[in-house]
C-alpha cells in the first residue's frame, strides 16, 4: 500500500509539473495573441460557463472549428479564437475559454488567469449554461463568482441555456425566469439562429454609432468601414461620402480623422 501511495504521489507531482509547463506556454501564447488582436478592430466575444456546459460544442458549431469537447475538467486549457460573421454581416472574434467550477481555489484562479483573462478583456460574454444539470442556477452563480474574482463582472453578458434538446421544459422555464436569455442545442443546432440574432442586437446596443465624411478618392477607407462595422446609412454629397456606421472603439479611433461627430 505504501508503494502505491508513493507512485500516486509521483504521478500527481509529474502532472503538476506538466500542467505548470502547459500554463507557462499558454501565458506566452495568449500574450502574443492579445497583442495581435489589438490590431484587429472587431468586437471580441468570449464564451464562458461551468465545465461541461457545452461551450466548446457550441463554439465548434458556430465556427466549424475542431476544439476538444469532452466531459472533463479543464479540457479547454488554451482558449481558441475564430472570426464569426453575425446575421447582419458584422464580424466578431469569438473565443472559447476554460470551464469554470464551484469554489475554485484562489491559487488555481491565479494560475489560470492567463486563460481567463480573455473574459475580462472581452467586449461581451456569452454565458453558456447546462439546463440539463441538477442545479443550473448554482452553476450560474459559480461562474459569476469567478468572473468577479478576475474583475470581469462588468462585461455585458448574454445567458444561453444549452442542451434544450435534452431538457426542453427546463430550458423554457429558465428562459422565462431570466429575461433576455435564449435556449439552444449546440448538438442539434436548435435555437442557434435566434441566439446569433440576439447576440447581434446586444452588440449593436453597446457599439457606438459614428458619422464619417470620407473623400471619394479614399475608397480604401470606405471599404474598411464596411469590413469592420455595420453601415447604418450612406449619403453622397459634394465633399465626399457621409456614412453613419456602428464601429468598435478601435475602428473609430483608427478612423478618427474622418469622424464628423458621434451620430
Amino acid at each position: 500500500g505504501e508503494r502505491q501511495i508513493e507512485r500516486d504521489r509521483r504521478q500527481i507531482a509529474d502532472r503538476i509539473v506538466k500542467m505548470k509547463k502547459e500554463l507557462t506556454e499558454v501565458r506566452r501564447t495568449r500574450s502574443l495573441h492579445r497583442s495581435q488582436r489589438k490590431k484587429v478592430p472587431y468586437p471580441t466575444v468570449a464564451l464562458v460557463g461551468y465545465t461541461n456546459a457545452g461551450k466548446s460544442t457550441l463554439f465548434n458549431r458556430l465556427t466549424e472549428a475542431q476544439v476538444v469537447a469532452k466531459d472533463m475538467l479543464f479540457a479547454t486549457l488554451d482558449p481558441t479564437t475564430r472570426r464569426l460573421s453575425l446575421p447582419g454581416g458584422e464580424p466578431v472574434l469569438l473565443t472559447d475559454t476554460v470551464g469554470f467550477v464551484r469554489r475554485l481555489p484562489h491559487g488555481l484562479v491565479e494560475a489560470f488567469k492567463s486563460t481567463l483573462e480573455v473574459a475580462r478583456t472581452a467586449d461581451f460574454l456569452v454565458h453558456v449554461v447546462d439546463c440539463a444539470a441538477p442545479d443550473p442556477d448554482g452553476q450560474i452563480a459559480a461562474v459569476r463568482e469567478v468572473l468577479g474574482e478576475i474583475d470581469a463582472q462588468a462585461v455585458p453578458e448574454l445567458l444561453v441555456f444549452n442542451k434544450a434538446d435534452v431538457a426542453a421544459d427546463v430550458a423554457a422555464e429558465l428562459v422565462a425566469r431570466h429575461p433576455g436569455s435564449v435556449a439552444v442545442s449546440a448538438h442539434t443546432g436548435e435555437g442557434v439562429e435566434l441566439f446569433l440574432r440576439t447576440l447581434a442586437d446586444r452588440l449593436r446596443a453597446i457599439t457606438r454609432v459614428v458619422e464619417l465624411l470620407i473623400p471619394y478618392e479614399r475608397g480604401d477607407v470606405l471599404a474598411s468601414v464596411h469590413r469592420e462595422g455595420e453601415v447604418v446609412s450612406t449619403f453622397h454629397g459634394d465633399d465626399g461620402v457621409r456614412i453613419r456606421a456602428r464601429l468598435s472603439d478601435a475602428s473609430a479611433g483608427r478612423l478618427s480623422e474622418y469622424v464628423v461627430h458621434p451620430a
